[in-house]
């Protein structure tokens, strides 16, 4: 995976580093802690401390930990452009995509819930007594360990679930009674209420954490779309006819401007770089 604008947060570590500053500057008393035992921060200093981290890590901000009562909660965003790793406090990890928003509780009693706002992929450690739940959106996803992709899709009430390995449960919050199931390779819609599984799965749905792209006689609109996802980036075209141009290719681990070299000489159109954007133009493909 690319490592450009992407970020690794260690929840535990974190709370180490800014209880540590903290002491230095004298606004928490000296004391012995113990090896691996979660740090307790008074309420008065939490924001403090949420300061402190988001300064220091830019994307994780907030985190408040109660190890007395085994309760753990904590947030974290992406901005334009940026993606975030944050290994989770029960050994979890996700993965988010830029523009994105999560929060998570590790509940007494064992339950792991997560808000996700946005798109997120998933690496879930299995605890069959402890399930791990996905709010997003409308939809719920509960799995007790696997690998999988969320989602939401900003404008619309549509939520794509897909899954990578192991199984989930997708299905409208609080109407567990009807569950969609889904399996490894398979792909989960909810939109206006109504949940489905996709036909034919999209090659492209992790590519934004995999940059690996595979188009298949794909309409250029939509070759456009996947990669504004992939990359952050806004491609644009000055005729409209160039979008229903169908294109064949695969990249793997390519940087943007080389891919869309490629489109630019398949099709011979002129590329343009306006800011942040591509812009595409030319006679079309017929």
């Amino acid at each position: 995976m690319a490592k450009e604008n992407q970020i690794k947060v260690d929840v535990n570590q974190a709370w180490v580093n800014v209880h540590g500053r903290l002491k230095r500057e004298e606004l928490i008393p000296p004391e012995s802690i113990p090896a691996n035992h979660r740090i307790r921060i008074p309420a008065a200093l939490k924001i403090a401390a949420t300061i402190l981290l988001f300064g220091g890590l830019a994307s994780l901000t907030y985190l408040a930990v109660n190890p007395a009562g085994k309760f753990i909660r904590m947030s974290a965003m992406t901005q334009d452009e940026q993606k975030f790793g944050v290994a989770l406090p029960d050994g979890s990890t996700v993965d988010l995509n830029a523009d994105s928003k999560l929060t998570y509780k590790l509940h007494r009693n064992g339950t792991r819930m997560l808000d996700l706002e946005g798109e997120a992929y998933f690496n879930i450690k299995q605890d069959k007594s402890s399930p791990f739940i996905i709010n997003a959106g409308s939809g719920t996803i509960r799995v007790t360990g696997t690998s999988f992709s969320v989602r939401t899709v900003p404008g619309s009430d549509r939520i794509e679930v897909f899954v990578e390995s192991g199984n989930v449960q997708f299905y409208r919050t609080r109407q567990q009674d009807n569950k969609l199931a889904l399996k490894a390779g398979d792909t989960g819609l909810l939109e206006q209420n109504r949940l489905s599984r996709q036909d034919a799965p999209e090659p492209n749905q992790i590519s934004w954490k995999t940059k690996k792209l595979i188009f298949r006689e794909t309409r250029l609109g939509d070759v456009a779309g996947v990669l504004n996802r992939t990359y952050n980036q806004k491609i644009r075209f000055t005729n409209e006819s160039l979008e229903d141009c169908l294109f064949t290719g695969t990249f793997d681990q390519q940087p943007i401007d080389s891919v869309m070299r490629v489109i630019q000489v398949a099709f011979d159109l002129d590329l343009d770089q306006n800011g942040k954007a591509y812009v595409l133009s030319g006679d079309g493909c017929n």
